[in-house]
């Protein structure tokens, strides 16, 4: 069975795999729990009730955030060039990644 993690294209496609899982799992579960914490916390700040509106206890609502600003309607200036208006971002944000290396 060890062998078969090792030798094979396969095994060793399934042991990479089990281990980013192992890894991004557990830190996607930390930061839901961290933003669920951050969302009760302002709202007690705000003095409101927070949100608790979506799914149990508000577990759903930064998935429901996450659906509204993927179907939000992305707006261009008419007078922008847009090629550049959309590159722009993406531009600065690999010339950032790649000084930071």
């Amino acid at each position: 069975m060890a062998e078969f993690f090792t030798t094979t294209y396969l095994g060793i496609g399934l042991l990479i795999v089990g281990q980013v899982l192992l890894l991004v799992v557990p830190l996607l579960i930390a930061l839901a729990f961290l933003m669920y914490a951050d969302r009760k916390i302002w709202a007690a700040v705000q003095m409101r009730r927070g949100p608790n509106v979506v799914g149990f206890y508000g577990v759903l609502q930064s998935f429901a955030d996450f659906l509204k600003y993927i179907v939000k309607e992305v707006i261009i200036p008419a007078g922008a060039d847009r090629a550049v208006f959309i590159m722009a971002p993406l531009v600065s944000l690999v010339m950032a990644l790649i000084a930071w290396r």
